[in-house]
This record gives C-alpha cells, sequence and structure tokens, in this order.
C-alpha cells in the first residue's frame, strides 16, 4: 500500500514539474519562439517535399508522352487464328 501512495505521489510530482516548466516557458517567451522554428521547420520540410514530389510529377508526365511515342504497336496484314493469340495460356 505504501508503494501505491509513493507511486501515486511521484506521479503527481512529475505531472506539476511537467506543468509548471511549460507555464514557465510559456510566461518567459521560450515556449513561443520554439513553436516558431517547429513552425517554419515544418513550412521548410513541405516546400521541399512539394518541389521534390512537382519534379516526380514532371518526369512521369514527360515520360508518359515519349513512351506513348516511340511504343507503337506493329500489326501486320494477314489471317489469324485464335490459337495464335498472343497473352493467352502462356
Amino acid at each position: 500500500m505504501i508503494k501505491g501512495l509513493v507511486s501515486a505521489l511521484l506521479g503527481a510530482l512529475v505531472v506539476a514539474a511537467i506543468i509548471a516548466g511549460i507555464i514557465y516557458l510559456f510566461f518567459s517567451d521560450m515556449l513561443l519562439s520554439i513553436l516558431g522554428f517547429a513552425v517554419g521547420g515544418l513550412i521548410v520540410a513541405a516546400i521541399i517535399l512539394f518541389a521534390i514530389v512537382f519534379i516526380f510529377a514532371l518526369v512521369v508526365f514527360f515520360a508518359l508522352f515519349y513512351y506513348m511515342a516511340e511504343k507503337k504497336p506493329e500489326v501486320t496484314p494477314g489471317e489469324y487464328k485464335l490459337e495464335e493469340e498472343k497473352g493467352k495460356n502462356e
């Protein structure tokens, strides 16, 4: 029973210390600068990620047209039977 009371008291002290630390940071304007730094980092990361995705999409877009222009089906005239059809039962 004493272990439980000591654990509850220790947990309450830890929570109180965390809350006191946050209040201290809030009133010393340190929290504002930390959050500003984090938001600035997120904005820079979003811009970099957008640039990477945009470049990748641009390359894929032009590759699609290159693939469509280069890969023309070769159809030779003639009579075909159903057994000569490719892609079935191979």
